[in-house]
């Protein structure tokens, strides 16, 4: 249908300003001409009543100025203008009324099917919002970015290039971006129109901070040179990884790359801050992060070494590839810190040796047992402690069961596992030098009694340690100090009170030697007992050995003759008493009496056990019972006058008769009085013993 003429009129007075929209497009364009096309039978139709009295004023003289703005302002942008010319092929810009109800501006450009359309919404208002349309945004773009995004990352590319040359500064090389991984995360990670206009921004603050993170960590030269050997590409990658668990941004190194993976594009700072000296790769066991700590705590092993040199008088080591083997068993938190940690760790291996060794027994043997002047670790969940100390093969192995309580190590009493030549551990020969001075006061009080040098015999000590428990093993010669205190109180007990003690005892033990021996069979704790010159204290077990001070020695002292020493001493004590009834027989008969002592040493192998020790005792009574009788009846003179007749020795003597019929019997023989027993039992007999019937 065609134009009223008023409308037909409008466009004809206004068409000058059709005419200078194309001039100036073209002119933008560098010379393409493109056409504004009309489409006066679908839009006349369309627009308000307003609008169609003044066609040309509105159309031709307000909006084709506002879209040859549009262009201009477009084409500005070298990278815009070729992509506008590439789009519109048809080379026009088609006017259409927008039929989209969903629709909410008034004016706004799109390409389709190689052309150009401007949509505007019924009414014609705001035309100026053709004029300030952002053309770039909905230009179609080849490759994965849109123009929007190509032209962002365009903007930035100063950044860039600022950002790489601090690198370069670093590195001694160009850096570059993976372009595909760029491209490869925009789809993903950058999912709003706004994210993606943003994108040559949000790039370019990455990198940014990652510049910043690789100046301040590659200060150092082990970084540095790692950093360079695994980042042979020199170009950063990146990973959209939206289930990442361990933060927003992560590092890592791969085919020659820094490869960035993130959640999300939030939190960029984090790769300011990324310590990726925790995740370059180096050759060997440890990691960067751990070669650094070592390499930082070198001062400390070297300044803890020096400590053990100035004790031992020799250069110390630790052993790199015994730190190595326990290195992967470490937790994470200490494996960056393992420099830190086994210098402590040794610190407190230092303090313990300065400690221990400032004596000079313990000194000689740890030097011997440590030939190697190197310390090798172990690790072994097993051991019960949280640190365990031994000597192999010439070093000195500290076994951990986890980096715990590590100041252990200044208070292992490695003093008890230190091998020394010999029966003793190296703690049982410190215990006994400890001890001799106890052992010296023991012996001299002996001297004081015996008159002689006196010590233990030390190859008995060795035979009997095995036996020990081993809390007895340890403080051995506090052990056996105590017990020949204990064996020194006895036998001055034992030797003053009794000279003929003292002279049997300094007999038996001419060696002046205390022999120990262990039996698990004794019936007692503690036994005595003399052998070859020597004192030999035998042993159950290390128990009540306050038993020495009490263990009756004289009952199993040697003696010469029938009579052992105990017995010997009982018929001394006793002999006050024989002569006393001895004494009453002389009263009566006028003479000296006695006993032939040969015969108390026949008859004594005839006692039972338990007399003769008091065979003194027992034999008293007896004289006592007959000194009565005697003396009773020959208080009669005839009998006495018999009586003399029958005994001119004046001697009894004494029989073991084992079947005579009445348990005593006296008989007058050889001028001597015969008594004869068949046991030791009824000795009240001899007081009624009727002798006279003998006459």
């Amino acid at each position: 249908m065609p134009l009223n003429l008023v409308a037909r009129k409008s466009l004809r007075d206004n068409e000058e300003h059709l005419n200078k929209a194309h001039e100036e497009i073209k002119n933008a364009l560098n010379g393409e001409e493109w056409i504004i096309e009309f489409d006066w039978d679908t839009i006349f139709d369309k627009i308000d009543e307003f609008a169609k009295k003044q066609l040309g004023e509105v159309f031709y003289k307000n909006l084709c100025p506002n879209i040859s703005k549009c262009i201009i302002n477009a084409c500005k942008d070298e990278i815009t203008k070729e992509s506008i010319i590439n789009a519109n092929s048809a080379k026009k810009i088609v006017l259409m009324v927008n039929e989209d109800p969903k629709n909410t501006v008034y004016w706004k450009y799109e390409f389709n099917g190689g052309q150009l359309n401007l949509l505007f919404k019924k009414g014609c208002c705001n035309l100026s919002e053709a004029g300030n349309f952002q053309l770039y945004k909905v230009i179609p773009s080849e490759g994965a970015y849109t123009l929007a995004t190509r032209l962002n990352l365009k903007k930035n590319q100063d950044r860039y290039n600022v950002a790489f040359e601090r690198i370069k500064a670093v590195t001694q090389r160009d850096w570059s971006f993976d372009e595909a991984s760029m491209e490869s995360v925009y789809p993903t990670a950058f999912e709003t129109d706004h994210a993606r206009e943003q994108f040559g921004d949000s790039f370019a603050t990455i990198l940014e901070y990652c510049a910043q993170s690789i100046e301040k960590r590659c200060k150092n030269e082990i970084t540095l040179e790692s950093f360079n050997e695994v980042t042979t590409n020199a170009r950063f990658s990146f990973r959209h990884c939206p289930k990442q668990t361990t933060g927003y941004w992560v590092w890592s190194f791969d085919n020659g790359d820094v490869v960035i993976s993130f959640k999300s594009v939030c939190n960029i700072s984090e790769n300011a801050n990324f310590d990726f000296v925790k995740v370059l790769p180096v050759p060997g066991v440890f990691s960067l992060a751990a070669r650094l700590n070592l390499k930082e705590s070198q001062e400390k092993f070297d300044n803890v070494f020096e400590r053990i040199k100035q004790v031992t008088k020799v250069d110390w080591t630790y052993d790199q590839e015994s730190l190595e083997k326990v290195y992967p068993t470490l937790e994470e938190r200490n494996k960056e810190k393992v420099g830190d940690v086994f210098s402590d760790i040794l610190k407190y291996t230092a303090d313990n040796i300065a400690k221990r060794c400032s004596n000079e027994i313990v000194l000689e043997a740890f030097n011997e047992a440590t030939s190697n002047a190197k310390v090798v670790f172990r690790q072994n969940p097993k051991i019960s402690g949280y640190w365990v100390w031994s000597f192999e093969n010439g070093d000195l192995i500290i076994t951990f069961r986890s980096i715990c309580n590590i100041s252990d190590n200044s208070n292992f009493d490695f003093v008890k596992v230190l091998p020394v030549p010999g029966v003793f551990s190296l703690a049982a020969r410190l215990n006994l030098k400890e001890s001799q001075e106890k052992f010296d006061s023991a012996f001299e009080r002996i001297k004081q009694v015996t008159k002689m040098d006196w010590s233990y015999d030390e190859q008995s000590l060795e035979q009997v340690y095995p036996t020990l428990e081993d809390r007895n093993k340890e403080k051995v010669g506090d052990v056996f100090a105590d017990v020949v205190k204990y064996v020194a109180d006895n036998i001055v007990k034992r030797c003053s009170k009794e000279e003929i003690t003292l002279e049997s005892f300094i007999e038996a033990t001419s060696n002046a030697k205390i022999v120990f021996r262990q039996n698990p069979k004794l019936s007692g704790y503690w036994v005595w007992s003399f052998e070859n010159g020597d004192l030999v204290v035998s042993f159950k077990s290390i128990c009540n050995i306050s038993d020495n001070a009490n263990f009756d020695f004289v009952k199993v002292l040697p003696s010469p003759g029938v009579l052992s020493l105990a017995s010997r001493i009982n018929l001394k004590e006793n002999q006050e008493k024989i002569q006393e009834s001895f004494e009453n027989i002389k009263k009566v008969l006028g003479n000296d009496w006695s006993y032939e002592e040969s015969s108390i040493e026949e008859v004594y192998p005839k006692l039972e056990e338990h007399n003769k020790p008091r065979v003194g005792e027992v034999f008293a009574d007896i004289i006592g019972h007959i000194s009565k009788n005697i003396v009773k009846r020959c208080a009669d003179e005839m009998v006495r006058e018999a009586f003399t007749e029958c005994v001119p020795n004046a001697k009894i003597v004494f029989q073991f008769i084992e079947k005579q019929p009445t348990y005593w019997v006296w008989k007058f023989e050889g001028g001597n009085l015969i008594v004869s027993f068949k046991s030791i039992c009824n000795i009240s007999d001899n007081s009624n013993f009727n002798f006279e019937t003998l006459l």
